[in-house]
């Protein structure tokens, strides 16, 4: 889904779709809609702007591994003291030993 994802997005910049203060919300319907049909789930134009916003901040998601992993240590240094861990109370797992760097 990431690669079609990436390839609709593509298109859409190469067609002039794309301006200068992000993408609008009737291009990301249509990516939307494109992914929709493409997998047969339900996709919305936040879902699609969602993704994009993860995409900018360095951390993804591993389909094989199905974990959230982190592109750079930058990325996670900031997150982590943006937002820092109180998960790691008795059987909870702390969100930061499931990301890897």
């Amino acid at each position: 889904m990431e690669r079609v994802l990436a390839d609709v997005l593509r298109d859409q910049r190469n067609l002039g779709n794309k301006g200068d203060g992000g993408w609008k919300r009737s291009i990301l319907n249509v990516v939307a809609a494109v992914l929709s049909t493409s997998f047969n789930v339900n996709v919305t134009s936040d879902h699609v702007k969602n993704r994009i916003k993860l995409w900018r901040s360095g951390f993804d998601w591993d389909d094989t591994k199905h974990m959230i992993t982190v592109e750079n240590e930058n990325a996670w240094n900031e997150y982590c003291t943006v937002r820092p861990c109180n998960a790691c109370v008795d059987s909870c797992l702390c969100v930061s030993a499931l990301l890897t760097i």
